[in-house]
């Protein structure tokens, strides 16, 4: 049996992102501890953050906590997100968060996991 994971508002380890100075995350369930075939972590942009446009290799899953962003994705232009936004980014399209107004802190979920 699998061992049950449970990660209270406290437990919570802020890093820093891999490629934005500014920016932190909080993996919360990922292949790189757990070895898990998907990535579960929080995402803390501030206002102001600067992301270039991206792609993953894996569907990312986005639902936002909190803050005021655009989000452009190709094929579908930019759109609002702010509080209560889900956006499911299938693999290999591009997409740019930008002009974040407020602080952004995002529940972002990859499948399969990030690399």
């Amino acid at each position: 049996m699998e061992e049950v994971k449970i990660v209270q508002k406290e437990g919570v380890k802020w890093e820093p992102h891999p490629q934005l100075a500014t920016a932190k995350v909080a993996y919360l369930l990922s292949h790189r501890d757990e070895k898990m075939d998907l990535t579960c972590l929080l995402v803390h942009l501030p206002a102001g953050t600067q992301v270039e446009k991206h792609t993953h290799e894996c569907d990312d899953i986005i639902y936002v906590l909190r803050g005021k962003a655009k989000l452009w994705i190709e094929g579908t232009g930019d759109i609002p997100v702010v509080e209560g936004t889900f956006v499911r980014i299938p693999k290999g399209v591009a997409h740019q968060p930008h002009s974040i107004e407020e602080d952004f802190v995002a529940y972002d979920v990859f499948y399969p996991f990030l690399a």
